[in-house]
């Protein structure tokens, strides 16, 4: 079965000129790619989003995810370089026929309540309808929406037909969070993007959960967890293309780009090959407790069209949203 891949900003970070790495990411089958700030502003300052766009074109990308945004709710922290993010993002979505544009939830301390996040939520969800792509909200353990549960609770909270929620596999289970747990108190019509790695049972010791995020993002299939078990249980929340490739390793990033991309690309077909197989892991790895009480309702989900024209059952998609290889309204 063929399915789309996204390689996020990490999994093909490198010293190398952009252009070279866009193309290394079509040439290892990525259909998509995670565009960080770093790369943005300086995209911006030299070659332009124009000439960028005609090099994703000519490498067959066809999904483009950016950010992720920090600081877009109102605090005392927010300062000019978190507006000026905002804008380059906005500007970058609009030039790049974006899929998506990322939000992180708030990792500061003590962290504001999530409820005074909603109007700022509406806003930039607002704001980036306008260009023409939808606004994910990426939940993480060490932030005030620490789990999967609860950030998908925010969004059907928020109500905006342009919001959705990234689930990143590792962050979801070092949150916490169990397959049942996923499948009973995740909102359907807000799962919008998924991030597959592996990792071990537990986080190595000596590590912080943050540092082991930056640092050991295992290869798709070499660690512990039951990721054929996930995309089973994503699916069965009806979301299906493309699957996000986050690797993140010394040893990734030691190897050159194209062999670290084509590897990574190998190993999650491998697993997206199992959960595509009948019947299920002799003895899966993560736990399968049962679902927390403040499990959510589900939603029904709906029909999409993908970049490529194929209809998938699940996450929306956002009005006015471009068609991605001809650049007009779909």
């Amino acid at each position: 079965m063929e399915h789309d891949l996204l390689a996020t900003s990490w999994t093909w970070a490198g010293d190398e000129p952009i252009s070279e790495r866009v193309h290394a990411v079509g040439a290892a089958g990525f259909a998509g790619l995670s565009l960080s700030l770093d790369d943005l502003h300086e995209v911006r300052a030299t070659t332009g989003f124009a000439e960028l766009r005609r090099m994703l074109d000519g490498a067959g990308i066809v999904w483009v995810q950016l950010g992720p945004l920090d600081r877009w709710w109102t605090c005392t922290s927010r300062a000019d370089d978190d507006a000026a993010d905002r804008g380059v993002v906005l500007e970058a979505a609009a030039a790049l026929r974006a899929w998506q544009v990322i939000a992180r939830a708030d990792t500061t301390l003590p962290g504001a309540s999530p409820i005074t996040m909603a109007d700022d939520w509406t806003v930039l969800a607002d704001q980036a309808a306008a260009v023409g792509a939808q606004l994910v909200l990426e939940p993480e353990p060490w932030s005030n929406l620490p789990t999967i549960e609860r950030a998908s609770r925010f969004v059907v909270a928020a109500g905006h037909p342009n919001g959705g929620l990234l689930l990143d596999a590792m962050h979801t289970l070092r949150g916490g969070s169990t397959l049942a747990s996923i499948r009973q108190a995740v909102a359907p019509a807000t799962l919008a993007a998924v991030e597959l790695s592996d990792g071990l049972l537990h986080t190595p010791t000596g590590m912080t959960l943050s540092e082991e995020a930056r640092e050991a993002r295992y290869l798709p299939g070499a660690g512990t967890w039951d990721l054929p078990g996930l995309v089973r249980t994503v699916r069965e929340l009806g979301f299906d293309e493309p699957w996000g490739v986050e690797v993140r390793t010394p040893g990734h990033r030691a190897m050159p780009i194209g062999d670290a991309l084509r590897t990574a690309a190998a190993a999650t077909r491998a697993v997206l090959d199992a959960a595509d197989a009948y019947g299920a892991p002799a003895a899966p790895a993560m736990p399968s407790s049962p679902a927390p009480t403040s499990a959510v309702d589900f939603e029904p989900p709906h029909p999409r069209t993908d970049p490529r024209g194929r209809t998938h059952w699940g996450s929306h998609r956002p009005a006015g949203r471009r068609d991605a290889d001809t650049g007009t309204p779909a």
